[in-house]
């Protein structure tokens, strides 16, 4: 096995087998009933789909332990892509990973600005599929879009809460914009989250499946997953924690509160901090 197979909570059982033959590399069916707890019917059924839909392929035979040599199965990493696009006002980025989750493209562009978001969402489209259209893979084999933008984030309205500089995007149905646009199933979520299941998934944080990733990009955010799941709260953005209140008389910040993690320590705040030290403005050439 090249990495640790993780048990979590998934839609399938089909999803579940998915993810530890992806987490492990390489396994055999008996180490999938070992990992899944599925039995050996329901394995060796969800096994031949996923061989027939082309999705997993059988590479190789383990070493023997003094019985029949088991067969190896690993993902078919070519046999399907998806977009990754991450959207903040001062840059959009645009990845192509394989099913292995794996880059096999990027490029990055202007970001939002000031521009009205339907002529941005069109721009994006054009922007995914020249992306798609550069590597060459056929549109059918990429299964849809991921996007990811500063939250925080509401269920049925995108980015209810946008920084300044994002406020005209406040309730402007993002994810159902760009799938139109593009023809392609969308799924979106805060940078934060994002970046936290980004490191799960890649292996970044070991096997240990519950933990916080501290992002910072237009703010700062934490992404929290328990036992390999986004863990949101009840608001959704348990997260959030650039707006938690570190000092009740500190300076306000932009969600109308005052002395928030991000008004003292965040992005704008640290730059502001150091243009304003003349001698450390000088050494770091701002």
């Amino acid at each position: 096995m090249s990495g640790p197979a993780r048990a979590t909570a998934h839609a399938s059982s089909r999803a579940a087998v998915l993810d530890v033959i992806r987490a492990a590399g390489t396994i055999s069916r008996v180490g999938l009933i070992n990992a899944t707890g599925f039995t050996g019917a329901t394995i060796s059924t969800v096994v031949r789909r996923l061989i027939d839909d082309g999705l997993v392929v059988e590479t190789g035979r383990a070493e023997s332990t003094g019985g029949k040599r088991r067969v190896l199965l690993q993902l078919n990493q070519s046999s399907r892509y998806a977009v990754g696009v991450h959207l903040d006002h001062a840059g959009i980025t645009y990845v192509l990973t394989n099913l292995g989750g794996s880059v096999v493209a990027r490029m990055s562009r202007a970001g939002a600005g000031a521009e009205d978001p339907p002529a941005v969402v069109e721009r994006m489209a054009g922007e995914v599929g020249a992306l798609i259209e550069g590597v060459g893979v056929g549109r059918e084999r990429v299964l849809g879009l991921g996007l990811v933008s500063p939250g925080p984030l509401t269920p049925t309205s995108g980015m209810r809460l946008t920084p300044p500089l994002m406020r005209h995007w406040e309730d402007f149905p993002l994810d159902r914009a760009l799938q139109e646009a593009t023809g392609l199933p969308v799924v979106s979520d805060n940078d934060a989250t994002a970046a936290a299941l980004g490191e799960h998934w890649s292996g970044g944080v070991g096997a240990t499946a519950t933990f916080a990733a501290l992002y910072m990009g237009t703010g700062i955010g934490a992404g929290l997953l328990v036992d390999g799941m986004a863990y949101r709260g009840a608001s959704g953005n348990a997260g959030e924690i650039g707006h938690s209140c570190l000092a009740v008389d500190g300076p306000r910040c932009w969600c109308g509160a005052r002395g928030c993690v991000e008004a003292l320590a965040g992005p704008s705040a640290v730059v502001t901090a150091a243009r304003a030290d003349r001698a450390l403005a000088r050494a770091a050439g701002l």
